[in-house]
């Protein structure tokens, strides 16, 4: 009976051994744990450094089966189906590149531009103060962060636009030299927000096109220029102005601000707009301008 009894206990005893070996095997069967380790010249980040400004370094796994790479594009880490709970270290270092696209680096702006082509949407950055001048390809649609840096260009207009393309990140597009070259030039559709725009040639700093389709809003920009024979902004298309400085210093032939084409419409609001010369604020020479009561333009010729 004894030996009934130790038989029947053994029996009892085998089912819950099992149970306990099958709560430890499902423990282990749930979903695979991915750790993503950061890490900017060696040192450990909490976050994912911002896409534009840093480029990978290297990559180590501690599964080998994960393949795990980076994609640039999406700036992301991709693996293949886990099996196992896996950690991926993952070390950056600040781009030595002056212009990015969608997290790779280029050399001169028109590289970055004609990548930027490629995309439906693109995002360049501005990494660092750089020289550079550019000209985007037509239908593209592009953001251009600046990121607080000073875009420099020599011998030909900065940037032109053929595109639809916003320029953003508080930074400065300067043009120098000698020539006529201006600073920016639209023929699409521009959007420019918290920018300064300096020019120091015989041109003008800002050209909105007269071809039809050129529509520029620029708001909280500053432009300032202190020649008597300049005229720092024309408008030859469609303009709003919201929130901005714009000074000038030229003499009666140079307005700080022309509209100049029959079919050209400036809407200017909030703003304030100078002339420290002998010339007008605002000339009206043909189109259409509206300007609220919000905004201080001194001197203007051909308002109604």
């Amino acid at each position: 009976m004894k030996q009934q009894k130790h038989g029947s206990f053994a029996t009892k005893l085998i089912p819950a051994a099992l149970l306990i070996v099958m709560v430890f095997v499902l423990a282990g069967c749930g979903t695979p744990k991915l750790t993503t380790r950061y890490y900017v010249d060696g040192k450990r980040v909490e976050e994912l450094p911002d896409q534009g400004y840093y480029e990978i370094v290297s990559i180590k796994c501690n599964n080998k089966d994960a393949n795990a790479t980076w994609d640039c594009n999406s700036w992301s880490l991709k693996t293949d189906e886990l099996k196992k709970n896996t950690t991926v270290d993952l070390e950056f270092t600040y781009t030595s590149h002056p212009f990015t696209v969608n997290g790779k680096g280029y050399d001169t702006l028109q590289e970055a531009f004609d990548a930027a082509g490629a995309y439906e949407n693109a995002t360049v950055c501005l990494t660092k103060d750089a020289e550079g001048c550019g000209i985007s390809p037509v239908g593209s649609s592009i953001k251009l962060v600046l990121g607080g840096f000073t875009l420099t260009g020599s011998g030909s207009d900065v940037i032109v636009n053929n595109g639809t393309m916003l320029i953003t990140g508080e930074g400065t597009i300067d043009c120098t030299g000698s020539t006529e070259a201006k600073t920016i030039v639209n023929f699409g559709s521009l959007t420019m927000n918290q920018v300064t725009v300096n020019n120091s040639t015989p041109s003008f700093s800002v050209w909105n096109s007269n071809n039809g389709q050129s529509i520029l809003e620029m708001t909280a920009c500053t432009i300032v220029r202190t020649e008597t024979d300049v005229i720092p902004v024309i408008n030859s298309g469609t303009m709003t102005v919201t929130q901005c400085t714009i000074t000038g210093a030229g003499d009666v032939t140079h307005p700080t601000l022309m509209n100049n084409h029959a079919n050209a419409v400036l809407v200017v609001k909030g703003s304030t707009i100078t002339n420290t010369g002998s010339g007008y604020s605002v000339y009206k020479e043909s189109g259409e301008v509206t300007i609220d009561e919000s905004s201080t333009y001194p001197n203007p010729y051909g308002l109604d």
